[in-house]
């Protein structure tokens, strides 16, 4: 608002309905859905939740104020059940509608790549924010591990690679003792001044789409490019890391190429680049048919429509 006030939504408009995607009080006070109690409120994740904890997940102050929760897979509807018990009748399988733009028939794709010739393969480097000094519990994040190795892969390799960090991964950068601000935005804007690289920290649907491989060690990244089914290599943190992972995200190691190691980077890129060998191809078909796809056309049109016939007499 003007003079950097925060807006008041009751003096704009009185809603009808409220979305939410996050159930962590981490926004200002006034907009929690602890002042919302008299309207109809809507929680639709912001991602897959594959992290191992849960109730941080299902069991908040969220989850039981809330009129409809729209829910990614079978998976989170019974975690949903698990923890809101008498309030899961408002728990409602969807899918997830985070990814349901490139089912729209008028979907238009603008790719973000510095490159568009099909000979150059365009490899995404996701890495996580869950660096040692920050971890939050997780420690996903391999970031410190191999930030200089895909520096170098753009002088010695012939491909074009996306630097695409979780955007919370460069404040915590800026207050670890190893990097700080000045390393930190010194490392990010390197990756523009290299013809083969270039850092991605918008939208990534696009990015995906005309991408051909993904390596990260983010969490929800690992469901959501599923959706382009192409090949993509996590980054093993140790060798306990997936028990950081819920039952569902677990599933997704069996469709997904893992490494821990430089040389293990290494094989995977020959394999995409030259060998063309993706054999958890159809593997992962397999899965998103099962797990990822919907009954309808889209998680979209799911909860329009269950919205719409709420209201119907």
């Amino acid at each position: 608002k003007k003079k950097s006030k925060w807006i008041d939504i009751n003096d704009l408009v009185i809603p009808s309905i409220i979305f939410f995607t996050n159930p962590y009080e981490i926004t200002y006070q006034k907009y929690y859905i602890k002042n919302f109690k008299d309207y109809l409120t809507v929680y639709v994740p912001y991602a897959f939740v594959v992290i191992k904890h849960l109730e941080s997940h299902y069991n908040q102050a969220m989850h039981h104020l809330v009129w409809r929760h729209f829910v990614e897979t079978k998976y989170h509807y019974s975690y949903s059940k698990l923890f809101t018990k008498k309030y899961n009748k408002n728990t409602l399988l969807s899918g997830f509608p985070g990814l349901d733009s490139i089912y729209n028939p008028d979907y238009n794709p603008d790719s973000p790549w510095k490159t568009n010739s099909s000979k150059t393969h365009k490899i995404i480097w996701a890495p996580h924010h869950t660096i040692e000094s920050a971890s939050d519990g997780l420690l996903y994040s391999t970031f410190n591990e191999y930030s200089i190795f895909f520096i170098n892969l753009l002088e010695n390799l012939n491909i074009q690679i996306a630097f695409k960090p979780h955007p919370l991964l460069k404040e915590k950068l800026y207050e670890d003792p190893l990097w700080g601000k000045e390393k930190t935005d010194e490392y990010y804007s390197s990756w523009d001044k290299y013809p083969n690289g270039q850092l991605e920290d918008g939208n990534y649907v696009d990015l995906f789409y005309y991408s051909d491989a993904l390596i990260t060690d983010c969490a929800s990244f690992i469901v959501e490019y599923q959706y382009f089914n192409k090949p993509l290599l996590f980054l093993l943190k140790d060798s306990n890391v997936i028990d950081r992972f819920n039952s569902f995200g677990k599933t997704i190691f069996d469709i997904m190429y893992t490494a821990n190691s430089k040389s293990e980077i290494l094989v995977f890129l020959e394999n995409q680049t030259h060998n063309k060998n993706d054999y958890l191809l159809e593997k992962r078909k397999l899965f998103f048919s099962k797990v990822l796809k919907t009954s309808v056309d889209t998680a979209s049109q799911f909860i329009f429509q269950n919205i719409k016939n709420s209201f119907k007499k």
